[in-house]
């Protein structure tokens, strides 16, 4: 009869993206995780598999919340239009303070092109943004924000390019100019969408 675990699974996980987030998945060791996350080395195995599972589980729990975060800054604005707008915004302030944590998802884009279990997390992450973006746009189109011309597929697309891409750009030291013209590139390319 197996015993009943001792630890909260989900404080657990919140701490394994910490790590993984200041660390990486091949940086971060063993005794790193099993000392940070206050389980043993069994516990580790025994609910997650071995190091990869608690990557997995870290990593989708990491995006999940990600990507609520953001369709909940769409959902929550005045407006459609004004919403996918601050949402580039705030890229462009992550972009800027170059958190040293760095974004897990990035990460994973970067490091994981042999990992397909961890790509296919990540796609289904980003192609939830954009099918929110597009959403958005879709929405401030009807509503008279942006001309009928306006294509929200193509438009939602090139803005899910321009968040990751300044994602990965925010590792680079010295990246705040690049990042700010991409950002405000596009918030031309909306602005000059409006009716």
């Amino acid at each position: 009869m197996a015993r009943p675990r001792t630890f909260n699974e989900s404080e657990v996980l919140e701490r394994a993206v910490a790590l993984f987030r200041s660390r990486g998945f091949e940086r971060a060791s063993m005794p790193e995780l099993t000392a940070q996350l206050g389980i043993c080395r069994q516990s580790l195995y025994n609910a997650f598999g071995d190091k990869r599972g608690l990557y997995l589980a870290a990593l989708d729990l990491y995006g999940s919340q990600e990507i609520d975060a953001k369709l909940a800054q769409l959902a929550s604005a005045p407006s459609p239009l004004q919403g996918i707008q601050a949402l580039v915004t705030s890229w462009g302030a992550y972009g800027s303070q170059c958190p040293s944590e760095g974004c897990l998802t990035i990460t994973a884009i970067v490091d994981s092109t042999d990992d397909e279990e961890a790509r296919r997390l990540v796609e289904g992450h980003v192609d939830r943004l954009e099918k929110g973006i597009r959403a958005a746009l879709k929405k401030a189109q009807a509503a008279g924000e942006l001309t009928p011309a306006a294509d929200p597929t193509r438009l939602a697309r090139s803005l899910v390019t321009t968040c990751y891409g300044v994602g990965v750009l925010a590792k680079l030291p010295g990246s705040s100019p690049r990042v700010k013209a991409a950002v405000a590139e596009a918030l031309d390319r909306l602005e000059s969408l409006r009716p």
